[in-house]
């Protein structure tokens, strides 16, 4: 029976501590089971953070879990959460590959994404259009120069940035911890090529104008996101993994993002920046012992993704 998400997080909500109803949203990931079979079925295997990735005769199935991370540690899980982000995930791939090579073939069900096979890049290009986030609390600390970039004096907390800048990071394994870079180590390290990186910025600066414009269509700012760029057998560079997701974005209310900072207050926010926020209140900024999140925070951050999905695409979300 095909239902909608946001029926099953009423229901949620009104039994919050019914376990069974709460597991049986969720997807942890596969079994040692599952990879078994897929192993004897021919594909490769590769458990990241968030999804599993399965390799086979030049294709990848990306399959989305509910697992939810912060500072590159796995906090708890999110119903549903998988379902929505390959939702927004597609959607996003669609728009940006009319005007940038991308490696998205088609949605194969709710969790699952086909894409072409390529050898990705070891880095993670972060665009950011305001002060927020990590690049702010460094800033707060007297930090003026972020992986080779300068920021001038006297910028305000949640303020516009200039002009967008690009602050890389190496691309950890999964749940170790990615680390600030500048575009020259990347370089000296050999992760990529300096033509790469010139190609990386001019592609990454160009999908966040597309996806800035359309999120502010849909009353949203998109604040800074992260991309990763593959090379395809032919040698051309394209656009890999999640896209403009709540996960990989900080999105806020454009609204009331005026009014929220003339009475000295956040900007609304339709991301996980509220759990990030819990984590560091408890003492946790991705070393040590994670906080147990109580459950009616992770099932607003549902409700947010959900909410953020439908918004963009301009319809309901469903589940069988």
């Amino acid at each position: 029976m095909t239902r909608r998400i946001s029926d099953i997080y009423q229901q949620i909500t009104s039994e919050p501590t019914n376990d069974k109803l709460w597991k049986s949203c969720i997807w942890e990931g596969p079994t040692q089971s599952d990879v078994a079979s897929w192993q004897a079925q021919g594909y490769g295997v590769y458990q990241g953070k968030i999804r599993t990735d399965l390799s086979r005769d030049g294709r990848i199935q990306l399959l989305h879990s509910d697992r939810l991370t912060a500072f590159d540690r796995l906090i708890d899980h999110v119903p549903l959460k998988g379902v929505i982000l390959a939702a927004i995930s597609r959607y996003w791939l669609e728009e940006i590959s009319r005007l940038v090579p991308t490696h998205f073939i088609k949605l194969l069900g709710p969790r699952a994404l086909l894409v072409e096979s390529t050898r990705p890049i070891k880095a993670e290009i972060v665009v950011r259009s305001y002060l927020s986030g990590s690049l702010a609390r460094a800033y707060a600390s007297g930090q003026r120069s972020f992986c080779g970039v300068t920021l001038p004096q006297g910028l305000e907390n949640y303020e516009r940035l200039p002009e967008p800048i690009i602050t890389p990071t190496t691309k950890a394994l999964a749940f170790e911890h990615d680390e600030n870079i500048t575009p020259q180590e990347l370089v000296q390290r050999g992760i990529c090529t300096e033509a790469e990186w010139d190609q990386m910025t001019v592609l990454a600066l160009k999908i966040f104008s597309i996806g800035s414009k359309l999120y502010d269509q849909k009353g949203w700012i998109l604040v800074d996101t992260k991309y990763e760029f593959g090379k395809a057998a032919d040698g051309t560079l394209k656009l890999i993994d999640e896209v403009h997701t709540p996960d990989s974005s900080r999105l806020w209310r454009k609204e009331s993002y005026e009014s929220q900072l003339s009475l000295s207050q956040p900007p609304e926010m339709f991301d996980k920046e509220n759990v990030r926020r819990f984590l560091l209140s408890n003492g946790f900024s991705g070393f040590g012992e994670v906080p147990t999140l109580p459950r009616l925070i992770l099932l607003d951050l549902a409700k947010t993704y959900l909410h953020v999905a439908e918004s963009v695409m301009c319809d309901e979300l469903t589940v069988d």
